[in-house]
């Protein structure tokens, strides 16, 4: 692939990555209500060792890249951008091994025209895949589709599936599914109700058990008032809220609750708990009882920038990678460059602040991070075979 047709290419992986994302953004857009520390300072990243593999790389990216607790990446992605993404497979990176395994959509027996939606890795390691399915049709009637959680084995084979029920009262589109540590679910997507003027659409997440039964709802808070929960101190000076005073805050903040349904990119920590980051900047960390443990919100570092992949960064800290969502104004690629906050997800604390060559920032895509300050990113070479990229700072 000759270097334009590999920008091009690029330009089309982002842009492509940016119309899926901006769909899940646009659920719950809002100005961001925490900067990062201004004593953080700014450091540029270099690219420092790139792993080569054989086989072809990305040219088109379909859905957030998950990472496993060993370091490594799990993918979808073609290697033409005109290839249809939905039946590509999950594919996962290793950079201990150079190799890289398969994931695709298995043949499941009794069930027709399988689609996938979402997937998700365990903090185990074990990959899982939110996929609708149509039953086999009987003799008197066209059975309604279902949705199913599979399981893989390590070596890309389907290990078990189960289906996932109704939450009661709402007929739900599952479109995002998440694993807790102790073998639950969290999934978020879309409801149809029927209400007295017709039907009326929604979003929903909720905690599914290991066998795909409805437990219970999740709700986040608004952070225009936070609750005391949320990690964030009272920064205006006011006298300590009576017991009164709070009980009416708590209703409020209970009339105000929006359900889980337009989070970004979440994983599953190995303390038990889902880390979810909203496509508002939001952060929460959601515990396997539906609660929300902590919630924060975090600010671009720079002004333009959309939050694209977040993932562990070592143990206790997370990443988050920002980059300009394309809109096709000339010369915009060359305005904007991708940058990287640390946070410590205990406190909302962003730690480090970090910027992308300009050079490179249309030629990969983020994936996961080594430590705190060692991130691998997905690309193909000029010839257009895998590579993972370690950007480090300088």
């Amino acid at each position: 692939m000759q270097l334009a047709q590999q920008r091009n290419a690029r330009l089309g992986l982002r842009a492509l990555l940016g119309v899926t994302l901006s769909a899940v953004i646009g659920l719950a857009r809002q100005e961001a209500a925490v900067q990062p520390s201004s004593a953080v300072p700014t450091m540029d990243l270099h690219r420092a060792q790139v792993t080569r593999f054989t086989a072809p790389g990305p040219a088109a990216v379909a859905t957030r890249i998950k990472c496993g607790p060993g370091g490594d990446s799990y993918a979808m992605y073609s290697s033409t951008s005109h290839q249809e993404m939905r039946s590509a497979p999950i594919r996962r990176v290793s950079v201990s091994s150079r190799s890289v395994t398969e994931y695709p959509i298995p043949a499941i027996s009794g069930y027709e025209k399988l689609a996938r939606h979402s997937f998700d890795v365990g903090a185990d390691g074990m990959l899982y895949a939110l996929l609708q399915a149509n039953p086999q049709p009987g003799s008197k009637s066209k059975p309604d589709p279902v949705n199913l959680i599979v399981k893989y084995k390590d070596d890309g084979r389907l290990d078990s599936y189960i289906t996932l029920g109704e939450v009661p009262g709402k007929h739900i589109f599952p479109t995002s599914l998440a694993v807790f540590a102790e073998g639950s679910f969290l999934v978020s997507g879309t409801t149809l109700e029927k209400t007295a003027d017709g039907t009326s659409l929604g979003v929903f997440s909720a905690i599914f058990d290991r066998n795909g039964t409805f437990l219970a709802p999740v709700t986040l808070m608004k952070l225009d008032a936070p609750a005391e929960s949320s990690g964030f101190p009272d920064q205006r000076g006011a006298p300590p809220k009576t017991v009164q005073q709070k009980a009416v805050e708590k209703e409020k903040h209970s009339l105000n609750a929006v359900p889980l349904a337009s989070s970004l990119d979440s994983f599953s920590s190995p303390d038990g708990n889902i880390y979810v980051f909203q496509g508002d900047g939001r952060l929460d960390i959601v515990s396997p009882s539906g609660s929300v443990e902590h919630e924060f919100k975090l600010r671009p570092p720079a002004e333009g920038l959309s939050g694209l992949q977040m993932s562990a960064a070592g143990p206790g800290f997370l990443f988050v990678f920002y980059d300009h969502l394309a809109t096709g104004e000339a010369g915009e690629s060359s305005r904007y460059r991708g940058m990287i906050s640390v946070v410590y997800p205990q406190t909302g604390e962003v730690t480090a602040i970090y910027r992308m060559p300009q050079a490179e920032t249309d030629f990969s895509v983020a994936a996961c991070a080594a430590s705190p300050n060692d991130f691998l990113f997905l690309s193909a070479d000029e010839q257009g075979f895998l590579e993972v990229v370690h950007y480090l700072p300088r």
